[in-house]
């Protein structure tokens, strides 16, 4: 018979080859939702220059289902707002010919449109859908809107959700750099906060996030011509 402490040892390995098991069970799970997220339809743009990790982009035109939620709180704007939006591409709208509710596919990224006294969120629509071809919302508070073509100075960061405090640096990163090249923000008070993975399954080192300022075309015209 075996002593007490081989028997140990073996409970000790069994143990960790299940352990092992589980959070390699547990990656795959979390590896599965990135890759998921990774080939969803996302708006179109180009970057036409880096300046010190900020991507300057010119976005082609698109259309978002938006809710303002009446708060400048990112957090509690966010559980708002998503669910509503989220509500309207899964099925709660009415098809504009015909009969039913549509239900849309998922797009890339969730934006979040914060200012002073408000913060809206909202999805991209797919690229084959126009005004006129997009269901209307039956929640009054989910709006459709055409976003023109603009310019976007962008920087990328991985991690979890991130809270004002964090936004906020990363803003003031990106004015810093604005500022030595030139550049003007479009609205002063207005900052993107652009998610591209899921919270919850994807693992926080694989999820990127987007901060964003708008910049007048002026400015970004006159930068590209020096």
């Amino acid at each position: 018979s075996s002593s007490p402490m081989v028997s140990a040892v073996n409970y000790a390995a069994l143990s960790a080859s299940i352990i092992a098991v589980l959070l390699t069970g547990k990656f795959m799970v979390q590896l599965a939702a990135w890759r998921a997220a990774e080939v969803l339809e996302k708006p179109r743009y180009d970057v036409i220059s880096n300046f010190n990790g900020v991507e300057l982009r010119k976005y082609k035109p698109y259309i978002v289902a938006e809710v303002r939620t009446g708060t400048p709180k990112m957090k509690q704007a966010s559980s708002s707002g998503f669910r509503q939006v989220a509500g309207y591409i899964f099925g709660k709208n009415k098809v504009r010919k015909g009969d039913g509710p549509l239900k849309m596919k998922m797009t890339a990224p969730v934006r979040m449109e914060s200012q002073s006294k408000d913060t809206s969120i909202s999805f991209v629509m797919g690229s084959k859908y126009d005004l006129a071809s997009l269901p209307k919302p039956m929640n009054k508070n989910v709006t459709l809107r055409q976003i023109a073509e603009h310019y976007l100075a962008v920087k990328k960061f991985s991690g979890p959700p991130p809270n004002e405090e964090l936004v906020g640096q990363i803003r003031d990163q990106i004015r810093k750099t604005l500022n030595e090249k030139g550049l003007i923000e479009a609205k002063k008070d207005k900052t993107f906060l652009y998610q591209y993975h899921d919270p919850f399954a994807t693992p926080n080192f694989l999820r990127k996030n987007e901060v964003g300022l708008e910049l007048t075309r002026g400015s970004v015209k006159k930068i590209l011509k020096e």
